[in-house]
């Protein structure tokens, strides 16, 4: 039986990761009834803005107690941040990428948008920020997404943050490299019905896989 996290491992700094466990946990509860919407939004917001996985803790001690448990061995904490591999540039300060029926990729000759606006209907988007600038150092994708899927490749040093709302669909993260707290961040806003979010970093075991597959 796995056990609650001891006190010293409450007072490590939480990471995106945790911070996108405890949002799941949020999601699942509203869903089945164990909170209703506003102690859902108070939670969703505090765990956001949440430093250590003590806050975190706090969240979900009366859902899951074991949530935030470690996953690893000790000696990930010593892992150090990687510095950001993308550029942050002048550029525009929003764009709009619509798909219906179809599938459309955005990889390298391309600036991502302090603030670029995804719908996508029975389609998918793909987007290659390891081969894009930034136009903001922090940057906000709003996804509007219906029977459709978002897939997002993150090089190292970029925080990824998910506020999306989701309808029998799912957001998947995996492989994200450790950020440091001043790196370049990209939010994700936004409501998938019937559809999914896949975000994927350097450290997932088909990485390379899936760049060459998706972007050529």
């Amino acid at each position: 039986m796995t056990q609650p996290p001891d006190e010293h491992h409450l007072a490590m700094r939480a990471s995106d990761l945790d911070r996108t466990r405890v949002a799941e946990l949020l999601d699942e509860a509203y869903a089945d009834g164990r909170l209703d919407r506003e102690e859902h939004d108070e939670r969703a917001a505090s765990a956001i803005t949440a430093r250590t996985l003590g806050d975190l803790s706090v969240l979900t001690r009366d859902l899951d107690p074991t949530a935030l448990a470690p996953v690893s061995s000790p000696s990930s904490s010593a892992v150090v941040p990687a510095a950001s591999r993308v550029p942050v540039v002048a550029g525009p300060p929003e764009d709009r990428i619509v798909t219906i029926l179809g599938d459309v990729t955005r990889g390298a000759g391309h600036t991502l948008a302090a603030r670029t606006e995804v719908v996508s209907g029975l389609g998918d988007i793909r987007l290659d920020l390891t081969s894009m600038e930034l136009a903001a150092h922090d940057v906000i994708i709003d996804i509007k997404s219906v029977m459709g899927d978002i897939k997002i490749m993150v090089p190292e040093g970029i925080r990824v943050i998910d506020q999306t709302g989701r309808f029998l669909g799912d957001s998947k993260f995996d492989g994200l490299a450790p950020t440091g707290p001043d790196a370049p961040s990209v939010t994700l806003t936004g409501f998938i019905v019937m559809g999914d979010v896949k975000v994927y970093g350097p450290e997932h075991v088909s990485f390379g896989k899936k760049l060459r597959k998706w972007f050529g």
